[in-house]
């Protein structure tokens, strides 16, 4: 029995600490200081009808109330501070009584006011041992003075507040076990581990709040690792990448002939394959570019062979096709051929799109698959036709016109018309350009930003003389055949996406093969302009290239079809588990490895952050889109958006209007997001309803952009006076190495 609790003061007569005051009062409601009411002056809080308490408060602080509250509210403050100098006492008293019975007490954080602990043992049948939980509530000091021990216990146990939270403590922990359990009932060793593993996480906890929490993330990270040792299993079995061409059961099943054409550029290796595509009874060319794709199409319809195009943005059917040409990544492994020609088969190296080639020399479903490309890729080839399995015939051509090094560096003075300039961004490409125009030669672009309609009318404007030189990236290397007399490089490293590097002898050699033409240049040349070595260029054309070896990898990615598989097995709706399972999948000691699946998984977690269906969200996974490009992902942004609110998306809420005030940049963008809601409207027609709009601003947009480029071109030509930068600051200037000039 403990001696009664003390009695809290008479309020008249005692001296308030002015701390202790404002401690209380600013957790009463209806007062506040001038900073908790965002203001800064007295004379504000008097505008608002407040006064100020009459109490004694530090640092000459100020309560402020409403005036007709202010004597009620001066009665509950001081009432309470004299609850705060009670606590103390009653804290001391009650302790011992409370602590027999199985209750803690403490100060809680309002001075007037104690916290109540109950400690209480959670038998749950599925763990070896009760969890010790506590339940709390806070208590005024006023509630539990004047009261014996006894009386204490009595009132603390009978507590309504603190019951319901033991029982809410209990029947939380108990439902939500039963619901994990539920979840994996069927499957006794899932469930016992995931008990285990419930019991060793928060055995040591204390409330059953926290318990629930780490509950929470144990299940989800149980689940994930769950998904991934399951998902690792099923992709290894199932799949099997070691064995990567029987995902191709029809090419499997045919008697394919491959038919390899490996020379130089401007060696004709197109001819030979083309002729047998036009004589065949079905047949498909994959070409590394639309714009090649584009090319073929047009070649064989013009030459009455009937020719569909298919690609990631586009798609034009032709009644009575019986061809196809379409971008590698547009292979259709059901669709059984005569012929298919895969171009530039070089690429099987390339880091990123390799795994597109891949997929197409082991799963066209061809008789006859001609392989097109540089004669680095012919132990490649040779391994894999043992491999699979396939008869190989194997065709080497010549270059038409001998090909001769430039044996000195040459200036921009010395560029005539008819050359070929090579730079290796579009920012390269156009001071190029510049320095040029200033020499009074025009000049074409050719660069991969731009849409294949402006490409190949640039390429048009320097076959037919319009434009005297063209200056191209390295896209120039691949597909476009341009009357070229010198190649003439203006670096001899690019930047790679990750980082800046010598071009490869394989480079080097597909780029200057583009000088000569049959029959108007007999003789093509290679060099250097402005800065390079030629002995460092001979170098690099007769090296080899380290990444094309007999023993290159071919690079996988799995189809969408691959992760719907995965998906509906190891039961998840995100796309970021499936992606990380295919990218742990086992290919060692075949002749595949998985491509570099960061982009597919950076797409990935931003498509599991949307609120779609895995349906759509798998669909956007695979979209012709690159994140690290703002335009890209500005729009993809928006199809999500559109597709979330369930409302159709006009091409005018992603394109402007007004294409006329745009310079070659903002075209650019303008075609990209053409082509990217052109995908869309092929996916999802529901919501992007604008395809035939699309396709009419599409080559608008490209009409327009090849005038800009073009009335650039002319423009010093024609005699415009040199650009001058604007006075005002221009930086500070560069530091110079070397020694000084005099």
């Amino acid at each position: 029995m403990m001696p009664d609790t003390p009695s809290v003061p008479d309020t008249e007569s005692h001296s308030w600490d002015p701390d202790l005051l404002l401690a209380v009062a600013t957790t009463e409601e209806g007062c506040a200081t001038l900073s908790q009411l965002g203001l800064v002056r007295p004379k504000q809080a008097a505008a608002m009808g407040l006064v100020p308490l009459p109490l004694v408060f530090p640092d000459k602080e100020q309560v402020w109330v409403e005036a007709d509250r202010q004597e009620e509210l001066l009665a509950v403050i001081q009432r309470r501070a004299s609850e705060a100098v009670a606590r103390p006492a009653l804290l001391a008293a009650a302790r011992p009584p409370l602590r027999e019975a199985g209750f803690e007490i403490t100060p809680a954080i309002v001075p007037d006011r104690v916290r109540v602990t109950q400690r209480l043992e959670l038998r749950l049948p599925s763990f070896p041992h009760p969890y010790r939980l506590n339940v709390d509530r806070t208590f005024s000091v006023g509630e539990l003075s004047d009261l014996d021990g006894t009386a204490l216990v009595d009132l603390v146990g009978a507590d309504g507040k603190l019951n319901g939270r033991k029982r809410d403590a209990e029947g939380s922990l108990a439902r939500r076990l039963a619901e994990i359990e539920a979840e994996v009932s069927s499957d006794a060793e899932a469930l016992a581990e995931i008990r285990d593993r419930l019991w060793r996480a928060t055995h040591h906890l204390t409330d059953a709040p926290s318990v629930l929490r780490r509950w929470e993330r144990e299940v989800a990270t149980w689940a994930q690792d769950r998904i991934h040792a399951r998902g690792r299993s099923f992709v290894d079995s199932h799949f099997d990448l070691k064995r990567y061409e029987d995902l191709f059961p029809l090419a499997r099943s045919m008697p394919r002939r491959l038919v390899l054409v490996v020379g130089p550029t401007n060696s004709g290796k197109t001819h030979r394959a083309m002729q047998a595509l036009k004589d065949a009874r079905s047949g498909a060319y994959l070409a590394p570019l639309r714009l090649l794709a584009l090319e073929i199409m047009d070649r064989l319809n013009k030459e009455g062979v009937a020719a569909n195009l298919v690609t990631g943005e586009e798609e034009i059917r032709v009644p009575g096709a019986r061809i196809t040409a379409s971008t590698v990544e547009m292979l259709d492994p059901e669709s059984r051929l005569e012929v298919a020609v895969i171009d530039e088969v070089q690429m099987l190296a390339d880091t990123e799109r390799g795994w597109a080639w891949s997929a197409a020399l082991v799963g066209v479903p061809a008789e006859t698959v001609y392989l097109l490309g540089s004669p680095d890729i012919r132990p490649v080839i040779e391994r894999m036709a043992q491999y699979l399995g396939e008869p190989l015939e194997v065709v080497e051509l010549e270059r038409k016109t001998p090909l001769k090094l430039i044996d000195r560096r040459l200036e921009w003075s010395d560029v005539q018309a008819g050359d070929a300039l090579i730079a290796f961004s579009r920012r390269e490409v156009h001071s190029v350009r510049e320095t040029i125009r200033a020499k009074g030669l025009s000049a074409a672009v050719i660069y991969g930003a731009l849409a294949p309609e402006v490409r190949r009318r640039e390429a048009e404007r320097f076959t037919t003389g319009e434009a005297d030189v063209v200056v191209a990236t390295d896209a120039i290397g691949m597909g476009l055949n341009l009357p070229v007399r010198r190649v003439l490089f203006t670096s001899l490293e690019k930047f790679d996406g990750h980082e800046v590097r010598p071009l490869s002898g394989s480079e080097v050699r597909q780029i200057a093969g583009r000088a000569g033409r049959y029959g108007k240049f007999e003789v093509g040349e290679y060099g250097v302009v402005g800065r390079g070595s030629p002995n460092a260029l001979r170098h690099m054309y007769k090296a080899a290239d380290e990444k094309v070896h007999a023993a290159l990898p071919l690079t996988l990615r799995p189809t969408r079809a691959m992760m719907e598989r995965l998906a509906t097995y190891v039961g998840t709706d995100r796309l970021v588990p499936l992606v990380d399972c295919f990218a742990a999948a086992d290919t060692k000691g075949s002749p595949y490895a998985l491509a570099d699946l960061a982009p597919v998984r950076k797409m990935a977690v931003a498509l599991d952050a949307r609120r779609l269906d895995f349906d759509r969200r798998l669909t956007l996974l695979f979209m012709p889109a690159d994140l690290d490009r703002e335009t890209d992902a500005d729009l993809v942004y928006g199809i999500c958006r559109a597709l979330e609110r369930e409302q159709p998306l006009p091409l005018d809420g992603v394109a402007g209007k007004r294409i006329d005030s745009l310079d070659d940049l903002g075209l650019e963008a303008q075609s990209r997001i053409c082509d990217l809601y052109y995908w869309a409207t092929r996916k999802f027609p529901a919501y992007f309803p604008d395809r035939e709009a699309v396709t009419e601003r599409r080559a608008a947009v490209a009409e327009r952009l090849a005038q800009v480029l073009a009335m650039r071109s002319r423009a010093r030509a024609a005699g415009e006076a040199p650009h001058k930068p604007k006075p005002g600051f221009r930086g500070a200037p560069r530091k110079r190495y070397g020694p000084k000039r005099k």
